[in-house]
């Protein structure tokens, strides 16, 4: 299948949160994107002014399979780092982009995830803020990728760098890290990696906010569909009992029960965009309820 037909496929599946199909991208992967990146603008932000980082670290539901729409609601306060053209850009869809600021490519199909609208809930909260999201999240990827020295949990800490860096190459502003934000663990739901999931995760965040150089980093987990339940995944609801128990373990942590929520037709893995826009609320309510405390 190609993105056009998963695109199509996948509006008509879901209502694509009240948005027409018309509304939605159609391009192909490899093909023009709508519209083009925009390079962001350092300069419209005072030297007061702090630029809060969060990084998107899981597999493929938080790089997103939702529709994109074709004409995105653009806020020149929320930014997104770009992997592979190391630049910051104004967020939009799909943020797991891997192609030119003017194209959709990448190794598989990346749509609307979470992390826009979790972005655009902070934004109504408090309009001053200034937001960067740094999207490090695989496809596929095991929590056993994100080990000490795994190639991805080094990638993450690696775009973090240089998502602080490529600021401070372009402006005077501050930048601070604020949270993490996880949706990971279908690729764990089989025996016999469920059983060993619980140690990977406390042992993965205890190593982020070592290396980030924050002890009380805000961290907050999602969890798996209840939809998931063929195939090789049988132990969702096991890996579910771990992260909603993830406050238990550890503080300044939260975990987003999003069991409720639908996969999109066609498709017994991923969530469906309304999913996703939601799931994105909710991670912003969460985290807000942990910085509040």
């Amino acid at each position: 299948m190609n993105r056009r037909d998963f695109i199509i496929r996948t509006a008509a599946g879901t209502a694509c949160a009240g948005l027409p199909i018309q509304m939605l991208a159609k391009g192909t992967r490899g093909g023009a994107a709508q519209p083009p990146l925009h390079t962001a603008d350092f300069s419209s932000f005072a030297e007061q002014d702090t630029l809060d980082l969060f990084l998107l670290v899981g597999q493929s539901n938080i790089k997103g399979r939702g529709a994109i729409e074709m004409k995105p609601v653009e806020n020149m306060n929320i930014l997104f780092f770009h992997s592979k053209q190391q630049q910051w850009n104004v967020a939009r869809d799909p943020l797991h982009a891997q192609g030119t600021p003017d194209r959709i490519d990448g190794s598989d199909n990346s749509g609307t995830g979470p992390g826009m609208s979790f972005a655009h809930t902070l934004a109504q909260q408090d309009a001053k803020l200034k937001i960067g999201l740094i999207p490090a999240a695989v496809g596929g990827a095991p929590i056993g990728s994100y080990g000490k020295d795994k190639k991805l949990y080094q990638r993450s800490l690696e775009l973090t760098r240089q998502a602080v860096e490529e600021v401070a190459k372009h402006s005077k502003i501050k930048t601070r890290i604020k949270a993490i934000l996880w949706l990971q663990g279908e690729s764990d739901s089989t025996k016999p990696l469920y059983e060993s999931y619980e140690g990977k995760l406390l042992d993965m965040i205890d190593r982020y906010r070592s290396d980030l150089k924050n002890p009380s980093l805000p961290f907050v987990a999602c969890t798996l569909g209840s939809y998931i339940n063929k195939g090789p995944f049988q132990y969702v609801k096991e890996t579910n009992k771990v992260l909603l128990g993830l406050p238990e373990k550890r503080k300044h942590t939260a975990c987003i029960d999003a069991r409720d929520l639908k996969g999109h037709i066609g498709d017994k893995l991923h969530y469906d965009t309304e999913s996703q826009i939601e799931i994105g609320k909710r991670f912003a309510a969460f985290y807000l309820r942990l910085t509040k405390k």
